[in-house]
């Protein structure tokens, strides 16, 4: 599945997408089923996370905008890693964003 051309959207807009993606997903303890990520190589990164599901995949118009989806997700209660600030890290490669279900919470 190629990313999504996201690159004229908002990090609230692609968050909006995500939602509107399972309407199970308007309710926001349903929200912690799906992690959000960034990253440079959406391929190579869900194969590390031996994804599952993937509901998503998107392409940002930069890492700022990336992460900020990530901030975005974690402000609205989808999973996005177990980290106090923000984001994973990302780097200035990471303009991908992707979203899958995960198997435990």
């Amino acid at each position: 599945m190629k990313p999504i051309n996201c690159r004229d959207l908002s990090a609230k807009e692609i968050v909006d997408y995500i939602i509107e993606l399972n309407p199970d997903f308007r309710d926001v303890k349903n929200r912690k089923r799906v992690y959000v990520g960034v990253t440079g190589n959406i391929e190579e990164r869900l194969r590390r996370h031996n994804a599952g599901v993937v509901l998503f995949r998107g392409q940002t118009a930069s890492q700022a905008v990336a992460a900020a989806v990530e901030a975005e997700a974690r402000r609205r209660g989808f999973y996005i890693g177990k980290v106090d600030h923000g984001g994973n890290g990302t780097n200035s490669y990471s303009i991908y964003v992707y979203a899958y279900l995960r198997e435990w919470y």
